[in-house]
C-alpha cells in the first residue's frame, strides 16, 4: 500500500510520483509517462540555444527530479472540458501542500503535473490557468500551461516558445526567486512575491514598493 496516497474529492486526482526510486511503490500513470519523463529530462534539465541565457530550460525541475518530488496525474479522454480543468486545479490547490515532500527546504522543490494527453484544443487550458493564477500567487505557489505549440514566449528570447511541450499539462510549484518577471504586471501578484522573498520589510513600504515595480513594468512596456 502506497503510505504517500492523496486523491482528491472533487475530480478524483491521484498523483503519483514520476521519479519514484522504489519498485514497490512505483506505479506509471499511463502508457506516456515515460515519455514525459524523458521530456523533463532531456528538454527541461538541458541548456536551449534558443533559450537566451545559459542553464537548463527549467532549473526547477532538475531541482525536483534530484530531489524525488515530481509528482503527475494524466487525464485520458477528450471530454476534459473547462468545469473539469478547475474541479482537478481546485483538488490541487488543496493537495499541494499534504504531497511529500511537507518540511523545509525539501518541499521548495516539489512540482505536480495534471497531464491530458488526449487533448487536442487547448483553450480551456489557457482560460483556466488565466482564471486561477492569482490565487496560486497568493499562496506563494505558480500555476503554468503547457502544451504541443503554445506560442506564449520565452523572458529573454520572445522568439522561443518557452511552454511548448509534447503534452497538454497543467503544472503547479513553488514560487521561485527569479519568477518576478512573471508577476510584475499586477499589484496583487508583486505583494505576493514580496511576501515571499522580503518578509521582512513592513507592509506599507512593501505596497509602494509594489506601485513603483508595476508602474515601471507599464512604462517599459509601453516604451517597446
Amino acid at each position: 500500500m502506497n503510505p504517500h496516497r492523496i486523491v482528491g474529492t472533487r475530480s478524483g486526482i491521484e498523483p503519483v510520483n514520476l521519479f519514484d526510486p522504489d519498485p514497490a511503490t512505483h506505479i506509471d500513470p499511463h502508457p506516456r509517462a515515460g515519455e514525459l519523463r524523458r521530456w523533463t529530462r532531456e528538454y527541461l534539465c538541458r541548456p536551449h540555444p534558443d533559450l537566451g541565457r545559459s542553464g537548463p530550460v527549467c532549473p526547477y525541475t532538475s531541482h525536483a527530479i534530484a530531489n524525488q518530488s515530481l509528482w503527475a496525474a494524466f487525464f485520458a479522454g477528450t471530454s476534459v472540458d473547462a468545469q473539469r480543468l478547475t474541479a482537478i486545479i481546485d483538488d490541487l490547490y488543496d493537495m499541494f501542500p499534504a504531497l511529500p515532500p511537507s518540511d523545509e527546504p525539501d518541499c521548495k522543490f516539489k512540482a505536480v503535473l495534471a497531464v491530458f494527453p488526449d487533448l487536442t484544443h487547448y483553450a480551456d487550458i489557457d482560460a483556466v490557468q488565466h482564471d486561477q493564477k492569482s490565487r496560486f500567487v497568493a499562496k506563494g505557489l505558480m500555476l503554468g500551461q503547457f502544451y504541443p505549440g503554445c506560442t506564449v514566449p520565452g523572458l529573454r528570447n520572445p522568439a522561443f516558445p518557452a511552454l511548448d511541450a509534447p503534452l497538454p499539462m497543467l503544472a503547479i510549484r513553488h514560487m521561485a526567486a527569479t519568477d518576478f518577471p512573471f508577476l510584475s504586471s499586477r499589484h496583487e501578484w508583486v505583494d505576493s512575491y514580496l511576501k515571499v522573498f522580503a518578509p521582512a520589510i513592513p507592509k506599507f513600504i512593501t505596497s509602494a514598493m509594489s506601485d513603483r515595480l508595476v508602474q515601471a513594468t507599464e512604462t517599459a512596456d509601453g516604451n517597446r
